[in-house]
């Protein structure tokens, strides 16, 4: 496929400007609740929503984060007092990362901040419209994820 795209149109731009200003978004929201928690640690936060005590490497595989990226983010949490981290029980080199009572009982409001930033964001789109970007950005990023493990065997 030979599909020629403008600069300022091409897809991996127009992407990452809306991831951008989601983002952007969403911290504004944040602050403006009284909670804060930047939108990385929010990243973070939900994924322990999501499913509480993980490794470091799990919720960095979740929020598509590096190790040096996820041991930031968790330190933040930990002197917020959002999360904690324990030794892992059978494996004495990782460490599990768990929500405090604090970090549980901020996810109602921060969740409603989260959705009050989508719809921000889709407000004027269609159901269609919205359901298509969702079909094709789940196919682009299938794509990336499957080039991506293809070439990690090829380096093994």
């Amino acid at each position: 496929m030979n599909i020629e795209f403008d600069l300022e149109e091409l897809f991996g731009f127009l992407t990452g400007k809306a991831s951008t200003a989601i983002g952007r978004r969403l911290q504004r929201n944040l602050k403006q609740a009284g909670l804060e928690v930047t939108q990385e640690q929010f990243a973070v936060l939900f994924a322990l929503w999501q499913k509480d005590l993980q490794s470091q490497q799990e919720l960095a595989t979740a929020t598509f984060k590096d190790k040096p990226s996820i041991t930031r983010l968790i330190d933040g949490l930990e002197r917020t007092g959002l999360a904690a981290r324990m030794n892992h029980p059978s494996d004495r080199r990782s460490n599990l990362v768990y929500l405090t009572d604090k970090g549980k009982t901020l996810k109602s409001k921060a969740l409603k901040m989260a959705y009050q930033t989508i719809e921000e964001a889709l407000a004027g789109l269609s159901a269609v419209e919205i359901e298509t970007c969702k079909h094709v950005l789940n196919q682009v990023f299938s794509n990336l994820l499957q080039e991506e493990t293809k070439v990690d065997r090829e380096k093994n």
